[in-house]
């Protein structure tokens, strides 16, 4: 099987697990799957996250309360909470210090810091908050197929109370708030057929 067959197999493999039994993930595998998450894409290179993984088994029961009793929850292996950062206009030293951090000339600097602060200095909290929730996303995927590239499953959770969360994480929300809920560990079950639209329904060329 080439490389690309192996991809797609890992693919059809990845289904939202439900429930999950209690073999634990090795630690070199998870840390390859936080590794695809860390080497991320993100807008401008901000990379507005931070993994969180919680492994104490009375701390996932808690925050599968706030989430809708879900249990893949409490099931999985290791949860990985995604955080967004709150900290990122171009006056923050976050900010700053990521930018930096190519180093460029001065003028250079300063010209990606202007066009950085046209972006995302005129734009409202909320509307900020959602812009680094969507680079979190871009580590989840990413992090999703590595573990499935290697037998491990996935289930992405939104519904939580995020301030709950963020409560029983003990983080600071001045910085970050809790984007998504991300299970890992092997399935019970077997996945379901998996159902997608058509590629030609989906994809389209305008040449």
């Amino acid at each position: 099987m080439n490389t690309k067959q192996a991809f797609l197999e890992a693919m059809n493999y990845r289904h939202a697990c439900k429930l999950f039994n209690d073999k634990k993930i090795p630690t070199e595998d998870l840390n390859y799957i936080l590794e695809a998450g860390r080497l991320s894409p993100s807008s401008f290179g901000i990379e507005q996250w931070k993994f969180v993984v919680v492994q104490n088994q009375a701390m996932k029961e808690e925050i599968e309360k706030v989430a809708w009793n879900q249990k893949q929850i409490s099931t999985c292996s290791d949860l990985v909470i995604i955080l967004a950062r709150k900290d990122v206009r171009s006056s923050d030293a976050y900010t700053q210090s990521q930018l930096q951090r190519w180093g460029l000339p001065q003028e250079g600097l300063n010209g990606l810091l202007g066009v950085y602060k046209g972006w995302v200095d005129g734009r409202d909290d909320h509307t900020i908050e959602l812009w680094s929730e969507k680079q979190c996303y871009i580590a989840a995927g990413n992090m999703m197929s590595a573990a499935a590239f290697i037998g491990i499953d996935s289930c992405p959770i939104e519904g939580f109370l995020s301030d709950k969360v963020d409560a029983i994480l003990g983080i600071d929300t001045a910085i970050f708030h809790s984007a998504l809920v991300l299970p890992f560990g092997y399935r019970v079950n077997e996945a379901k057929s998996k159902h997608r639209l058509s590629f030609d329904t989906v994809v389209e060329f305008k040449k």
